[in-house]
């Protein structure tokens, strides 16, 4: 089975908390979970999107609007599930765990 998760992260300038947001990913990646992670993007001027291609993210640039930047985003997904975050949510040591066992509840 092919990992299950495709992740969405809208940003707007957003470099200094995006680092720590896809580092807490690493642990769904190493658990089979995540497929993809697509960050959309308002228009940023800083590194927003040179980082989220640093750490191998696909980036969807559009207008700024929350809306519209999920919709880009999870029109781009390929994942049977879609988890949407904020750029400066860290997720907590564990969660592919219990993402994993709720998953399987459906």
């Amino acid at each position: 089975m092919s990992a299950p998760i495709s992740v969405v992260i809208p940003t707007l300038n957003s470099a200094k908390s995006l680092p720590a947001t896809l580092l807490s990913l690493m642990e769904g990646l190493d658990a089979g979970l995540i497929c993809e992670v697509v960050v959309t993007d308002g228009g940023s001027t800083d590194s927003s999107g040179a980082i989220a291609m640093a750490w191998g993210a696909e980036v969807v640039i559009g207008a700024a609007s929350r809306g519209g930047q999920l919709r880009r985003g999870i029109a781009a997904t390929r994942g049977a599930w879609v988890m949407v975050l904020h750029a400066d949510t860290i997720l907590q040591e564990g969660w592919a765990e219990q993402v994993k066992a709720r998953m399987q509840q459906g």
